[in-house]
């Protein structure tokens, strides 16, 4: 399977990057996705591991509402290229 992140790279629309306490991902993967979709927002989830929906379904809910109803998300975003200590 190609790697998406070169086409991803030209694409400007808002994006929801989610990453759970528990995901057995590497940091460094899912910063990558940050970076390169150049409007994402990278959110971390605490005490969620890598099924968000299903660790945390009413925060994965209304995560995903406020993203796609341009509200104020109810978590702060995650800037940094370090992961959360």
């Amino acid at each position: 399977m190609a790697d998406p992140r070169p086409a991803l790279r030209a694409v400007h629309v808002p994006a929801l990057v989610l990453r759970a306490e528990g995901d057995y991902k590497k940091w460094a993967v899912t910063y990558d996705y940050k970076r390169t979709l150049p409007e994402a927002t990278l959110l971390y989830l605490k005490g969620a591991g890598h099924a968000i929906s299903s660790d945390k379904p009413a925060l994965y809910l209304s995560l995903i509402r406020a993203f796609l109803l341009d509200r104020p998300l109810p978590l702060p975003a995650w800037n940094s290229a370090d992961p959360p200590r």
